[in-house]
């Protein structure tokens, strides 16, 4: 996965979108408390805009080191009083929890660098809880202004290129959450035309 130091487009620019992502997040399913993943957490910044906004715990989960100690930074460096954890692991093993642990997981970002994502999505969906929802992908969300959106998303994807890696498109997507065994998504762009691609994923029994 994505180590924070890994040739992120201009990072600091992207500071922005977290807030609105997370916003967005609670908007949509209601967050408030609760268990939060952060999957693939790079800088942490997900998990940290979310903790801001909701009484959730945050586990903060990626499978490189050097990612975990700079999401550890970002949380010392904010006012939130969550219960935070931060896990070193591999999605696309095994992660350590318990079945029907989580009640919301994210993975913004990551998907397109894991080597195994029916067995990645196929993880996410065994450690959420019924009823609860995970959002896998990435994009700038709906809410960041089309100036912003427009700036950022060339450099986004001049990184997955120069790292030789490329964005799935819907219909890949939902091929891979049928071959995961999940019976019940979406996939969805940020808005009509955008680049940025999701999985939702909703578990009901």
């Amino acid at each position: 996965m994505l180590k924070p130091s890994d040739g992120k487009p201009s990072y600091s620019s992207l500071l922005p979108i977290y807030p609105l992502l997370a916003q967005q997040c609670v908007d949509d399913y209601g967050l408030d408390s609760g268990i939060c993943l952060d999957i693939g957490t790079g800088n942490g910044y997900v998990g940290t805009e979310i903790a801001k906004i909701t009484h959730m715990d945050v586990y903060f989960i990626d499978i490189e080191a050097e990612a975990i100690d700079f999401a550890r930074r970002t949380v010392t460096q904010t006012d939130i009083d969550n219960e935070v954890f931060f896990v070193e692991a591999d999605v696309c093993t095994k992660l350590p929890f318990a079945g029907n642990f989580a009640d919301f997981i994210i993975s913004r970002g990551s998907i397109w660098f894991w080597e195994d994502k029916v067995k990645g999505l196929a993880e996410i969906y065994r450690v959420l809880k019924v009823g609860g929802i995970a959002l896998v992908g990435s994009g700038l969300g709906r809410y960041v202004p089309f100036t912003m959106r427009a700036r950022l998303a060339g450099g986004h994807k001049n990184m997955l290129h120069k790292q030789g890696r490329k964005r799935l498109t819907l219909e890949e997507m939902k091929t891979l959450a049928l071959e995961a065994g999940i019976p019940s998504f979406k996939v969805m762009l940020d808005a009509p035309g955008d680049k940025g691609r999701w999985i939702e994923i909703h578990k009901y029994v």
